[in-house]
């Protein structure tokens, strides 16, 4: 539903994200999501790359489902919302719903687990405070 999401993030499709009908190619959805996550924390006021070499935030993707109930079509503009199922101490799950512009059903949803990452000794490790704050959990575990 629209109103739990946090953050929205507008995006058109390009003809080269469309088959030869007209519809959105379902691995650009992950695209898109992947979009929007970047965007969400830029609104946080950090960019990915800031996050991850200047406050050693770094994240991986552990798993993502996608269902889809409708399709998008070239010159739309989808706006993809933002919503914080869950955060742990060492994970965190977003839910992203791909709307069209105007409309109140999604055509897509999709649900992402990101681990923090280690990456010098490539493993997973606890979410850092600086993540947790973006995400509004309150960090009371010393990391």
């Amino acid at each position: 539903m629209r109103s739990d999401c946090v953050f929205f993030y507008p995006i058109r499709v390009r003809y080269g994200e469309v088959d030869q009908q007209g519809v959105v190619y379902n691995g650009h959805y992950f695209t898109y999501c992947d979009v929007a996550f970047d965007e969400f924390l830029r609104h946080k006021g950090y960019s990915y790359k800031e996050l991850a070499e200047e406050y050693d935030s770094e994240v991986c993707h552990k798993k993502t489902t996608f269902e889809y109930n409708g399709s998008a079509f070239e010159g739309d503009v989808v706006e993809v919302g933002i919503r914080i199922i869950n955060v742990g101490t060492r994970s965190f799950t977003l839910r992203f719903e791909i709307y069209r512009e105007g409309e109140e059903d999604p055509r897509v949803i999709s649900e992402s687990v990101f681990v923090g990452y280690d990456k010098k000794n490539r493993k997973s490790k606890k979410l850092t405070s600086i993540l947790l704050e973006i995400l509004g959990k309150k960090n009371d575990i010393d990391n």
